[in-house]
């Protein structure tokens, strides 16, 4: 029921400890009061223009009138916009491009006095696509090197409110030297290929060998972007030297540098980057593009803590960009491992040198600020990182030792030692004159051998293997020979000589028993002619005797007394034909 043409009034008061106050009396009409509407429905929206209708039940009321309240607000913000007298559609002018808003409505049904209606449960609709409107955040990671063979083109997604749309796909032109241009198109609705995109940062797969500029341009269902290139890395530039810091925490990077004394020419802006060291390229990277007047910047991550990470700043130029510092940097720095391959390079009576090896950047676990060796527990000398060998003068005779131990921020690590000894200048002589004395003897001995070594004649030179080989020979030819049918196997001829005595030059011919036989008769002689005794010199000279003229002069000429039969005997029978004892 409701109780009408009563007019009543109220007042609100409110005190502190300083005093109160009371406000003017409030009067109405409590016949005016009417129920409150039921929460408005949202039923549907058109996209182009982004307008969203709903429906409100009056009628229960007894009345086709409401009046209505709307707000809204992008779904990544938090504070809503309202708007006000609205009868049963609302069109939102200007909105975001290809981004969710979210709506809410309440109406009031006829009346000045009217209580609005609760708000309606939220509604969520996308705005129309539109082409984007910036250019893309693309840059390379060429690693330590600026060959473009080795740096990996890469860019950023564009945020979806700077998209204004579904990503289709990216378009990378590549102008190389030689005059070609490729044109590249990179669609989305493929992965992996071309391009990967991973952590909001996308690569392109192809080499960038050979080529003089790089575009790239994002496109999507209403259009593409503007080309946006790339800085390609180029060295030899002159370019002012600048103070580089770097501090860095777990969560950020804080960079800051120098300007230069003098502007750098044709500079637009600064390029900060990072790279985690140690891993493939394009992972643990990112970078930042920084207006060129300013000196500082902040990098936001998730960096892990004992890890290096390489810090450099760019100079970005048209096309182009130069490196302008770099720094190795540490989220959180820890005690260094013990220093390895630590051993004696050199050493000599009073000096040694001692080497070891850097210990590397990924397994540090903070920066080495320098190398502490310790000599006998007591002379202490600190080698600067970049060293790796220590050279130690004006040691005594004797054992000494030397342990080492690299040092970060956070401490001394665990030490490495080694033992070596030193002599004096003499002590080199009590086995160097010995082994040359053993040197001399073992020549001696060798060049004695040398001469006592007999000779063995050549066994080829043989005038009784020669006689056989000839017998052997003709004794074939008499066989085989098909011009005689009876072969004769021996021949004798007796020549009278009618001048020959036979008591001039008896030959005795001795028996078994080593007794003398008598003279042999005239049937057994033979005058030797003296075509037969050339033949026998020739035979005699054909034989190359080894001549040992110690044993000439040992012998003293007794050759010339041998018997008349051992002329006919060679070197090679004497040597190995046995004789009668």
């Amino acid at each position: 029921f409701s109780i009408s043409s009563v007019v009543e009034g109220t007042n609100v008061s409110a005190a502190n400890q300083h005093g109160s106050a009371t406000s003017t009396m409030a009067a109405f009409n409590t016949g005016d009061i009417s129920e409150k509407a039921t929460h408005p429905e949202i039923t549907h929206h058109c996209p182009q223009p982004l307008e969203i209708y709903w429906i409100v039940q009056c009628e229960d009321q007894g009345s086709s009138d409401q009046l209505c309240e709307v707000q809204y607000r992008p779904q990544d913000q938090q504070g809503w916009t309202q708007e006000e007298d609205i009868l049963r559609s609302f069109l939102l002018l200007t909105p975001r491009p290809y981004t969710v808003y979210e709506f809410q409505v309440r109406c009031a049904c006829e009346g000045p006095q009217a209580l609005m209606s609760d708000w309606s449960s939220v509604y969520k609709a996308w705005s129309s696509e539109s082409a984007p409107v910036k250019a893309l955040d693309v840059w390379s990671d060429c690693g330590v090197t600026s060959e473009l063979s080795q740096c990996a083109l890469m860019w950023k997604e564009m945020p979806t409110w700077l998209a204004q749309g579904k990503v289709l796909g990216y378009v990378v032109t590549l102008s190389y030297s030689n005059g070609t241009v490729a044109v590249v198109n990179v669609s989305m609705s493929k992965p992996g290929g071309l391009c990967v995109c991973q952590e909001k940062r996308c690569r392109f797969t192809p080499s960038l060998w050979g080529v003089s500029s790089v575009d790239v341009s994002v496109y999507n269902s209403q259009g593409a972007s503007k080309p946006a290139p790339l800085a390609l890395p180029t060295s030899g530039l002159q370019v002012p030297e600048l103070s580089f810091t770097v501090n860095q925490d777990i969560l950020s990077l804080n960079v800051s540098w120098s300007l230069p004394p003098q502007a750098i020419e044709n500079m637009h802006e600064y390029v900060v980057q990072y790279k985690q060291v140690g891993l493939p390229p394009t992972q643990g990277f990112d970078w930042i593009i920084v207006h060129q007047n300013h000196t500082s910047v902040i990098l936001r991550g998730d960096f892990e803590n004992h890890t290096a990470y390489n810090v450099s700043l760019f100079a970005v130029f048209i096309n182009s960009s130069c490196l302008l510092a770099s720094a190795i940097s540490y989220s959180l720095h820890g005690l260094p491992p013990k220093v390895t391959e630590f051993k004696v390079q050199h050493i000599s009576d009073s000096q040694v040198t001692l080497s070891w090896q850097h210990i590397s950047l990924t397994q540090s676990k903070g920066l080495i600020l320098c190398y502490q060796l310790v000599l006998n527990n007591v002379t202490v000398y600190n080698v600067s990182r970049d060293q790796n060998s220590l050279h130690l003068l004006g040691l005594t005779s004797g054992h000494h030792q030397v342990w080492i131990r690299a040092e970060t921020k956070a401490g001394l690590g665990p030490s490495e030692t080694i033992n070596f000894s030193t002599e004096n200048s003499h002590g080199f002589l009590k086995y160097l004159v010995p082994g040359i004395i053993a040197g001399m003897l073992l020549l001696i001995m060798i060049i004695v051998q040398m001469k006592t070594c007999a000779k063995v004649p050549d066994p080829s030179n043989s005038k009784l293997l020669q006689q056989m080989k000839l017998q052997f020979n003709s004794s074939l030819t008499a066989i085989f020979s098909p011009l005689e049918s009876n072969p004769k196997i021996s021949e004798l001829e007796v020549v009278e000589n009618p001048f020959w005595d036979a008591n001039a030059c008896p030959r005795k011919r001795s028996s078994p028993d080593g007794q003398t036989e008598g003279v042999v008769g005239e049937e057994r002689t033979h005058i030797r002619t003296d075509e037969e005794a050339v033949k026998e010199e020739d035979a005699d000279e054909g034989y190359s005797k080894i001549i040992d003229t110690d044993e000439e002069e040992r012998d003293g000429g007794e050759s010339g007394s041998l018997l008349e039969d051992d002329q006919f005997v060679s070197d090679y029978e004497k040597h190995f034909m046995p004789v009668v004892v």
